[in-house]
């Protein structure tokens, strides 16, 4: 059996920055995509994985200032 909760997409690698929903404080933060979690187009939070904390993030996509790829080198 396999645990789908483990199906983070690493490669898409991204650079967020947006609005803290409360101070308004820009945030910048380097994110990988997770499609599976991201299906609904009604959804108004993209679910993002966080490697350096190793824990899911949701972000409001009112909030998103940009989304830019990472170059990997």
């Amino acid at each position: 059996m396999t645990n789908a909760a483990h199906q983070i997409v690493v490669d898409d690698v991204k650079k967020v920055t947006f609005k803290h929903y409360r101070t308004g404080e820009e945030i910048i933060k380097i994110l990988s995509e997770v499609p599976h979690l991201n299906m609904n187009p009604n959804n108004h939070r993209i679910v993002f994985y966080n490697h350096d904390e190793e824990c899911y993030e949701d972000i409001s996509k009112s909030s998103i200032i940009k989304i830019e790829d990472v170059q990997s080198d």
